[in-house]
């Protein structure tokens, strides 16, 4: 996973370099209906099949997009030619983050136990802020199996404030790699 993102992030920082800023939300729209497209399992078969010449893919592919930008239609036959079509949602994040870092913004993951407050999100943005010196764009999800606390992501950090993540590191401070039961 990691070394697709790190190709994807090639090909979107390619990208975004030839694009002028006008076009950026195009683009970005094309590819995530390309995405979209290619997440179909229906779809997918067909685009992922090695029987299926390139130019049939391509077209299939294009023919999603009323009118695709000239740089999204390069780069899908760039793909379709380097057999990397697979890379097309990677690709997107590494876009999208991209073009948050053009406008001075970051974006952040925060799972917690119980949905935040708004203080909690305040919070995290100005720590965020402090850390980064960008604003941070939140998107929050509720995951009750981290027990409490919460966990934020960005770009390559990853702070696990967690009660589940707090178990897991005394648990390897110990030691323990499994779980044991203790017999007195």
């Amino acid at each position: 996973m990691k070394r697709s993102l790190s190709l994807a992030a090639k090909y979107a920082r390619a990208l975004i370099e030839i694009i002028s800023p006008e076009k950026l939300e195009g683009v970005r729209r094309d590819l995530k209906t390309l995405s979209t497209v290619i997440s179909s399992e229906e779809l997918g078969k067909f685009i992922f099949d090695p029987t299926v010449p390139g130019e049939k893919k391509e077209a299939m592919l294009l023919s999603f997009l009323s009118d695709p930008y000239n740089e999204t239609t390069l780069l899908v036959k760039l793909l379709v030619n380097m057999k990397k079509i697979w890379l097309l949602s990677d690709i997107l994040l590494s876009f999208e983050e991209l073009i948050l870092e053009q406008s001075g913004r970051v974006s952040v993951e925060v799972i917690s136990a119980i949905p935040l407050s708004d203080e909690e999100r305040v919070e995290i943005i100005e720590k965020v802020r402090e850390m980064t010196g960008q604003e941070g764009m939140l998107n929050t999800r509720v995951d009750e199996s981290i027990i409490a606390g919460y966990v934020i992501k960005f770009h390559d950090e990853v702070i696990d404030a967690s009660l589940s993540g707090r178990l897991k590191r005394v648990s390897m401070g110990l030691g323990n790699t499994g779980s044991r039961e203790v017999i007195e």
